[in-house]
């Protein structure tokens, strides 16, 4: 049986989605951008876990630590260590609080503001890919050469007639230093296969629903699935195919902890005909059917 219109509407509003403007702040630019210290923030009242952001954020921890879980995946954050979180990604903090440390929260429009177009963000691979690590060690020679860019990002950010335009040039050259740390620790791609990667990822989040094959992904982008598969293996370590069933797979788990549809709702709203496919397939990815996973996982996940 399809989902009701209420049912879809009850589903795209399961989760709270916080812009910036929601975290009340003296070093904010327009709810576009914000440089708060993590003791300091201001939470909106009543915030709601899980949630997403429509913005990203990067959490530089100084002192204390602290349990993150992004879309499932759970990571333990340390002192000295970044960690990122991108727009639409389901995120759940617990055991934070004797955390210190800075929070860097940004729009896409914000950090365009400066650049020449829209490839300068898509090249930044730690940005929007759920398949790299979220979190990067910073060594003392890197936490030195951050923090004078994120001192005088902060000193800019307090004035009373801050700039938007001077806060957008040291995010950027921030991010960039940030991407030189990871290349020097895993290694360089092709920077054209690692902007064509993040197109690729955007066409998923914008489709998985409705377009299961690579043919209609590779089309889009002017590339052969073959080609498209060789670019994904590239710069994710899995095929393109794989990344279409983690969106889908992402999802069915959200649906199975947060909602209370059936099993046969959820494989229609995810555009399965048949829901042995559907649980087939989850069992693959996985190892346990959707009903079973649903009773496991419910009780972690509700109650953190």
């Amino acid at each position: 049986m399809q989902p009701t219109e209420n049912q879809l509407f009850k589903k795209d509003n399961m989760f709270v989605v916080y812009d910036i403007k929601d975290f009340p702040s003296e070093k904010s630019i327009e709810g576009q951008f914000m440089l708060e210290r993590f003791e300091d923030l201001k939470r909106p009242p009543n915030l709601q876990w899980p949630h997403k952001h429509s913005f990203y954020e990067i959490l530089w921890l100084t002192s204390g630590k602290s349990t993150n879980i992004i879309d499932y995946h759970q990571a333990i954050v340390q002192p000295q260590t970044l960690f990122f979180i991108s727009p639409g990604q389901l995120h759940l903090m617990s055991n934070a609080a004797s955390v210190k440390g800075y929070s860097i929260t940004f729009t896409e429009e914000f950090l365009l503001l400066t650049a020449n177009n829209k490839d300068t963000l898509l090249s930044l691979s730690f940005l929007d890919n759920s398949h790299l690590s979220p979190l990067v060690k910073l060594t003392p020679a890197a936490q030195v050469e951050l923090l004078v860019i994120l001192h005088v990002m902060e000193q800019e950010v307090s004035l009373s007639e801050k700039s938007p335009v001077i806060v957008s040039h040291l995010l950027f050259v921030f991010l960039n230093k940030i991407q030189r740390i990871i290349d020097a620790k895993k290694g360089t791609h092709d920077l054209a296969n690692t902007i064509r990667f993040k197109k690729f990822k955007k066409l998923v989040e914008e489709n998985f629903k409705t377009q299961k094959g690579l043919p209609f992904y590779a089309g889009e982008l002017a590339l052969s699935p073959h080609r498209l598969n060789e670019i994904s293996k590239e710069v994710a370590g899995k095929t393109a195919g794989e990344v279409v069933r983690e969106r889908l797979s992402l999802e069915a788990k959200r649906l199975l902890i947060h909602s209370d549809w059936t099993i046969g709702e959820i494989s229609d709203y995810l555009g399965f005909e048949d829901i042995a496919y559907f649980s087939r397939q989850f069992r693959e990815k996985e190892l346990a059917t959707p009903s079973a996973y649903r009773k496991l996982m419910y009780e972690k996940y509700q109650n953190l």
